[in-house]
């Protein structure tokens, strides 16, 4: 892969290309294709897990504890808000129920989806210089308005389970969605009314505008088209992970630059140019003994040691691992960060 020369885009065309209609295709057609056929639902979801979900849980470690120096400047994420977690998520289990942690886990996946879909978004706006991106406060309007669409209609369907697990979900009256579809749908007028009048002026910020329209069909598709919860979820984990694999490795890669650091030799071995195979595979094997000893050695631990039922001693370890991870990233992934700018090559 070489760097960046095309004006708005995050590294090249064929990277972007499959950033921005690749990922999200396979994810809608994942969803699709298990509503077609139940059956393909456990496979595609074990697949998805192994390959992109625990890989994608990793990749926020690649930042956090892949080498001493990234250990040292995150140790207080690592060495005590790991375990401040995992007390909470035990404590709501066993407190309250299974439910609580998967009605926790419904909504603040959502909301973490949709923070990194802006942030990416944002990736893309920085890029486009000299575009005309329209105003500000419908773009952002306009972003939220299909996901908050989207989770009031999976709300409003009342489903009793998510991913096996008993789930209580917001009550949503039809007066109400229908007022939420009615606005997103105003908003989105408004958006493309922007986005017309910058084509109209020579000054469409293309990639950032395919990108964003990628998120409105993500959106749409993964909660208000598929009536199924989980199958909607896989649709839209699918993307949320593939994304956040490849800008990891973004990040790492342009961080390092073609250099080797004393160091962060490792990592910055595995993130050079033409490796990127090797950096995947590097993380799903990590990721594969990670979660195999959680689910081997680690969930048996632990439902001894706290008389848990093995299936909420892996729903506390799991759920454990990915609150930790949202709230891990909503700390290190801030763009306002000189740090981060200059890693990701924007302004």
């Amino acid at each position: 892969m070489q760097a960046v020369t095309t004006m708005g885009l995050l590294r090249n065309p064929r990277f972007d290309v499959f950033f921005i209609v690749g990922i999200p295709v396979i994810a809608i057609a994942s969803g699709l294709l298990v509503t077609y056929d139940n059956n393909l639902f456990m496979p595609i979801l074990i697949a998805d897990l192994w390959i992109l979900g625990y890989h994608h849980v990793i990749s926020t470690y690649t930042r956090l504890a892949f080498d001493k120096q990234s250990l040292i400047e995150h140790k207080a994420l690592v060495f005590y808000l790991l375990p401040a977690v995992a007390v909470a998520v035990m404590v709501m289990g066993v407190s309250i129920g299974p439910w609580a942690i998967t009605t926790t886990y419904l909504y603040w996946q959502w909301w973490h989806y949709t923070r990194q879909s802006e942030g990416i978004s944002k990736a893309y706006a920085a890029k486009s210089k000299d575009k005309q991106l329209g105003n500000p406060l419908i773009r952002r309007a306009a972003f939220y308005a299909v996901p908050i669409a989207g989770i009031l209609a999976a709300s409003h369907r009342s489903p009793s389970q998510f991913l096996f697990v008993p789930v209580k979900t917001l009550p949503v009256a039809d007066i109400v969605l229908t007022a939420v579809y009615i606005v997103t749908a105003f908003l989105l007028v408004l958006w493309l009314v922007e986005q017309v009048k910058a084509y109209l002026a020579g000054k469409l910020a293309v990639p950032y505008v395919a990108y964003v329209l990628s998120h409105f069909a993500i959106y749409f598709v993964a909660y208000i088209y598929l009536r199924n919860l989980d199958y909607g979820w896989l649709s839209i984990n699918i993307w949320h992970n593939a994304q956040y694999i490849l800008f990891v490795w973004l990040y790492n890669n342009r961080r390092f630059n073609g250099k080797i650091s004393e160091t962060q030799k490792f990592l910055s071995t595995i993130s050079q140019n033409g490796r990127f195979l090797l950096y995947i595979a590097t993380c799903l094997t990590l990721s594969t003994l990670v979660y195999y000893v959680f689910t081997s050695i680690l969930t048996d631990a632990v439902s001894k040691i706290f008389s848990l039922t093995i299936t909420m001693s892996v729903l506390v370890i799991y759920q454990t691992l990915n609150f930790h991870h949202y709230i891990v990233d909503s700390l290190i992934w801030k763009l306002r960060k000189p740090k981060i700018q200059r890693n990701l090559g924007i302004n």
